[in-house]
């Protein structure tokens, strides 16, 4: 094969990659008691599998269904698309294992904030670039693997 024909495959490939995001994703909280976490517990939390961190139970958010915040967020963190996640928690929620996340209202950093604001134990995500600079980032998922 000549180059030419190798760096068309190549940005075939990249063009139809399921990783659409741009930018690096954030889990974070307003609480300033919450200690940073690892990628495994990160996981954990958006898959259901702890309800807990430093000894609080927490409250998870999510962006609207269709929004590409939700869409990018579980591709880089879990490497699952929405339908995937739904399917997902459908059956943590149908067994009693777990509770969705809270779906906020609109596809907007605002109506996350207001949605953290009125709790202490509540977490959410957001690309990087949207968290407000009073956020208590948790961890950062990066869109460069």
């Amino acid at each position: 094969m000549t180059n030419a024909v190798l760096i068309g495959i190549f940005y075939l490939f990249a063009s139809i990659s399921p990783v659409h995001a741009a930018e690096d994703y954030v889990i974070f909280s307003l609480n300033t008691e919450f200690q940073a976490i690892s990628i495994n517990k990160a996981r954990k939390l958006y898959r259901g599998k702890t309800k807990r961190l430093n000894g609080k139970r927490v409250e998870l958010s999510d962006w609207p269904e269709n929004s590409t915040e939700r869409k990018d967020f579980y591709q880089l963190l879990l490497g699952k698309n929405t339908a995937q996640m739904n399917a997902h928690w459908a059956g943590l929620s149908f067994s009693g294992k777990a509770r969705y996340p809270r779906e906020i209202k609109t596809a907007s950093i605002e109506s996350l904030i207001n949605w953290l604001n009125d709790k202490p134990n509540r977490i959410g995500y957001s690309p990087l670039s949207s968290v407000p600079e009073n956020a208590n980032i948790i961890y950062t998922i990066s869109s460069e693997k």
